[in-house]
């Protein structure tokens, strides 16, 4: 006379624990995403100095780059100043390491911080290859 009827849907709690986590995944991308976009601004700005002194990679100066990223990140809105103040530059035998190594602390509620460590390096010797340096 009477089917048994069974619940479909979602109950409560589920819905509830559902939109906790989706809310924690969106604050997560809110607070790490905008590290990561600078990150790939750094690199296109050290491709963009490969691509565009590719003979000159060699002898050029530490002020010289510094002055063309800076003008790439200001450009582009790099959000992070400590970026700019981040390039090491190092010869070696026939070629020049630009490197562009930082961490960036975000705060993510309370005293919960994410740590990011960024390391990226352009090698004279294989501009194509850039953003990672090869063994010295």
């Amino acid at each position: 006379m009477f089917k048994h009827i069974r619940q479909s849907g979602w109950s409560l709690p589920g819905v509830i624990t559902v939109l906790f986590l989706a809310t924690i995944a969106v604050k997560v991308a809110y607070v790490v995403a905008p590290p990561f976009y600078d990150n790939y601004l750094v690199r296109q700005a050290l491709r963009d100095l490969a691509e565009r002194f590719p003979n000159k990679l060699v002898e050029m100066s530490k002020e010289t780059a510094n002055g063309e990223l800076s003008k790439f990140y200001m450009l582009n809105g790099v959000r992070n100043p400590d970026i700019a103040k981040a390039l090491v530059v190092e010869r070696l035998k026939g070629r020049t390491i630009f490197s562009v190594n930082y961490e960036v602390r975000q705060n993510f509620m309370a005293n919960l911080d994410f740590v990011v460590v960024f390391k990226n390096a352009l090698d004279s010797s294989v501009p194509e290859d850039c953003c990672t340096a090869r063994e010295k």
